[in-house]
């Protein structure tokens, strides 16, 4: 099962709204704030991108919509595309992961940045006090995003595990154990300069690969 993931920047999402789609303008309309609404932006035309690379059709013509539990659902021709979709922004930075259905993929994009004691006292597990805590961050919110819950879950009962093997194409392999459930979400992680980022996904799967890496042909297996 291949997982494709696919970064863009704030500088690069198109003016006006000619690549939103009805349902999205919409939405966009709803967005009061203005930093929400360049975020979300961002996270549209990130997703576009990787959808169209995923499918080699016009990223126009994609929707991109919450579904009743929040996470983001790929439309096409008012019908729901076989994918699993997620997405993440921080500091002007999108990142979009996709995986063929039925499987379930989440991502989340940090910046590396310093935390204070009170957030690694309240929100990293003692197993993880040695390890960065932008990556153990990302990686508790990519394997809630599996879930399909995102911080709904309380992510300080989960604790992630480096593994130490090889890097493959820069990404390295980690697990989340949710402790009270006794279940564990696998993933890969990786730095991008001054950026932290994960992706996991249901089941597990290889390193990710960069959208423009995958032909067509391998996506949709």
């Amino acid at each position: 099962m291949p997982i494709g993931w696919l970064i863009r920047s704030s500088a690069e999402v198109a003016a006006g709204d000619a690549w939103l789609g009805d349902r999205e303008r919409a939405v966009q309309a709803s967005l009061r704030i203005a930093k929400r609404r360049e975020d979300w932006r961002l996270g549209r035309w990130t997703a576009k991108a990787a959808l169209a690379a995923w499918l080699d059709e016009d990223p126009a013509k994609f929707e991109v919509l919450a579904a009743g539990d929040g996470a983001p659902d790929a439309w096409l021709g008012g019908t729901r595309v076989p994918v699993s979709l997620s997405l993440s922004h921080r500091a002007g930075r999108g990142l979009a992961a996709v995986a063929p259905a039925p499987a379930a993929v989440g991502c989340d994009l940090e910046l590396r940045e310093p935390r204070s004691p009170a957030f690694v006292r309240d929100w990293l597990a003692p197993g993880e006090r040695g390890i960065d805590p932008n990556l153990a961050w990302t990686a508790k919110e990519a394997a809630a995003k599996v879930r399909r819950e995102g911080l709904r879950l309380d992510v300080r009962a989960a604790v992630t595990r480096l593994r130490g093997s090889a890097a493959v194409d820069g990404w390295q392999p980690l697990v989340v154990d949710w402790t009270r459930e006794g279940v564990a979400t696998h993933g890969w992680w990786r730095v991008d300069g001054a950026y932290v980022m994960t992706v996991a996904s249901s089941p597990s799967a290889p390193a990710p690969r960069r959208l423009d890496q995958i032909s067509r042909s391998s996506s949709s297996r």
